[in-house]
């Protein structure tokens, strides 16, 4: 886990920009600092969870984190089934 100066410093690179929401919440989620602004990080988790996300939900982010790993094994599956086929 980073240091407040780690986390600060990232957060001043813009590192997020260009990036697809799955990349900023496969980084941003496991990471207990926030490294960017929470509206960008908030609009990041909601496209990729498909759902609203409220602010007292990420006081549990291993919730969060267990819905984003459902999703991505389910998406996973989804992929490995569309190769079998082709």
């Amino acid at each position: 886990m980073m240091t407040k100066e780690e986390a600060t410093a990232k957060s001043e690179s813009r590192w997020y920009e260009g990036k697809f929401p799955q990349e900023i919440v496969e980084f941003q989620l496991y990471e207990d600092k926030l490294c960017m602004p929470l509206q960008l990080y908030q609009e990041a988790v909601e496209k990729v969870l498909g759902r609203p996300v409220y602010t007292h939900e990420y006081k549990t982010p291993e919730r969060l984190i267990a819905e984003y790993e459902a999703i991505k094994s389910a998406d996973g599956c989804q992929l490995q089934q569309g190769h079998e086929m082709a």
